[in-house]
């Protein structure tokens, strides 16, 4: 398998998909796509033209040596996920369907096809409305990746 910015692409391609559960939910919901963009650190400034927006950084990798030199990665990737939503009566309802729209689109291709060996989506946080009406949410996704 090359490098892991192959895999970071693919995801973001895949997330970009007009007919993943994850778009065709947005556009039901919000009547626009959801941005995908690559970040470096969690503390990117978005701007409320650009919600609903899923933020993906890598902040973390554990290595592991195989004895042929393969080397095995176990990266911690996060979506930092936003949206925008006035009515605070439908915010948990939209905050838990975006967050299963993520899953339901991670999980409709096997995780070869996106370069990795395994994807399993981990711990989702949210910001407990903190910033009505912009909601956003962190969840984990652990990627095992060969190289």
């Amino acid at each position: 398998m090359g490098s892991f910015v192959t895999v970071i692409n693919n995801l973001v391609t895949l997330l970009q998909g007009t007919g993943t559960p994850l778009q065709v939910w947005s556009q039901s919901k919000f009547n626009r796509s959801v941005i995908i963009k690559k970040v470096y650190k969690n503390r990117t400034e978005v701007n409320a033209s650009d919600l609903p927006i899923i933020l993906i950084a890598r902040p973390l990798l554990e290595k592991s040596y195989l004895i042929n030199a393969s080397r095995n990665g176990k990266h911690t990737v996060r979506f930092y996920a936003g949206f925008h939503q006035p009515d605070r009566r439908v915010a948990l309802d939209q905050f838990i369907e975006f967050e299963e729209m993520i899953d339901d689109t991670l999980l409709s291709v096997p995780p070869e096809s996106l370069g990795a060996i395994i994807l399993d989506p981990k711990h989702s946080a949210n910001d407990e409305g903190k910033f009505h009406p912009y909601y956003f949410h962190v969840c984990e996704i652990e990627i095992k990746h060969r190289r």
